[in-house]
């Protein structure tokens, strides 16, 4: 999975790195740069829906193989567009492909892991998004250094083509259906006591679980995680998208200076979604799911606003190396408080069977609101520069704090039983 992360970030990357080149080739302007992204972005969050449906009926395997496939060949040929038209439907058609896979670290995460150990699984791999977006910025200025803009998409894409293979040989859909995976694994994972069953494949997704997870998704709980996931998108979209082009614009520093600063920022998101699952799981342990979850999202959030704010100062004196470490910090705390809010949506699914479709839908909104940041940050940058378009940001960690705190309730969200386990296993 983490494998699978760094080449669909890497990929992303190419185009933001690239951006300024083809801008100047094309004749285009920046709000249609941001169009683009909005395009891709729109296709990437409508597909999250069906997505997580897919991913629960053909299992990881079928559906990660597949998706890998899908969004390297439409990375690749990214290479040959040549209007404004071929760009918006070559980066949807990839943007489609690359939908699947958040739900499916979700399910991969509900099913492999125990659920003392989710914060740890979900995060490890969701890191490399961070770690695909550290060596695709930094790799593909250099590419578009030496090469030219259109090799970064040409060679990454062969790079997922590669992995394909790779996938279908080492992963299975369960625990239970891979040789490598022993008895007492089994037992650790679905916390039994006694012999753990196996079976040759994980069940559909009926019609019955899928209204059972959406009756759970309306409630308070369901509404707060929502609302976290809603006003992420809009925070996480504004930094993987634009930090590139911010520093290029507000610094006026070169495509490889503005990359190598970039990479900077985002290696600190890369070691806040590492320790975000370790530090996330104690906190469940020492305080219980409610508050652990409550204190593993909001004390970083409220971290990244002050930080923020400095940064946005240094950022007006023209201060480069304090913003870009500021900013930096910032997507550090910003990824410890992954393991907490992301989780509850895996927690959420009333069945492991249900949690791609669950996580699908979450996700779906996330990437909507990142699809329309787009939109918002280019107007704001237009009109009134790139330090006001990243200002817009703290209004949605205010919003993201008021979901968190305030709507899920005391209580917390309990995770989903495992499957053939025991009342009293569960009880305990």
């Amino acid at each position: 999975m983490l494998a699978a992360f760094v080449i669909n970030y890497m990929d992303r990357a190419n185009f933001n790195v690239s951006a300024p080149l083809i801008e100047r080739q094309f004749g285009l302007s920046i709000a249609q740069i941001g169009r683009i992204s909005f395009i891709w972005g729109l296709a990437y969050a409508l597909c999250n829906f069906p997505g997580g449906w897919l991913v629960d009926n053909l299992g990881m395997r079928k559906a990660a193989s597949f998706a890998l496939g899908w969004w390297s060949i439409f990375t690749i040929l990214s290479a040959v567009a040549y209007s404004m038209f071929s760009w918006c439907l070559i980066r949807a058609l990839m943007g489609a492909g690359e939908a699947l896979i958040w739900p499916i670290n979700a399910k991969a995460t509900s099913t492999w892991a125990a659920p003392s150990e989710r914060a740890r699984a979900f995060t490890t791999a969701g890191s490399g998004q961070f770690l695909g977006s550290i060596v695709g910025v930094f790799v593909s200025g250099w590419i578009v250094h030496w090469w030219g803009w259109r090799w970064t998409f040409i060679l990454f894409g062969m790079l997922g083509l590669l992995w394909v293979p790779i996938w279908w040989a080492l992963v299975r859909d369960t625990p239970q259906s891979h040789p490598w995976v022993n008895e007492r694994e089994l037992r650790f994972i679905q916390g039994m006591a006694g012999s753990a069953p196996r079976r040759a494949e994980e069940e559909h997704l009926s019609r019955k679980e899928m209204k059972q997870a959406l009756k759970v998704m309306l409630t308070r709980n369901g509404i707060g995680v929502l609302l976290t996931f809603l006003t992420f998108g809009y925070i996480l979209f504004t930094f993987l998208n634009w930090l590139p082009i911010y520093m290029h614009d507000t610094f006026h520093l070169s495509i490889v200076r503005s990359a190598s600063w970039a990479s900077v920022s985002y290696l600190a998101g890369f070691v806040g979604f590492l320790v975000s699952g370790p530090i996330n799981d104690w906190l469940v342990a020492k305080y219980g799911c409610a508050k652990g979850r409550k204190l593993g999202a909001g004390l970083p959030m409220g971290l990244m606003i002050v930080m923020m704010l400095c940064a946005l100062e240094t950022s007006k004196l023209d201060l480069v190396a304090p913003s870009a470490l500021l900013i930096g910090l910032s997507l550090l705390v910003m990824n410890v408080s992954v393991g907490a809010w992301a989780v509850n949506a895996v927690d959420l699914a009333p069945t492991p069977k249900s949690t791609a479709f669950v996580y699908g839908i979450y996700n779906g909104v996330l990437n909507l609101m990142g699809a329309y940041s787009s939109i918002l940050v280019t107007a704001i940058a237009q009109r009134f520069g790139f330090i006001w378009a990243f200002s817009s940001a703290l209004i949605f960690m205010a919003i993201f704090l008021f979901g968190l705190v305030v709507v899920i309730d005391r209580r917390g969200i309990a995770p989903a039983p495992m499957p053939d386990v025991s009342p009293e296993i569960r009880a305990a």
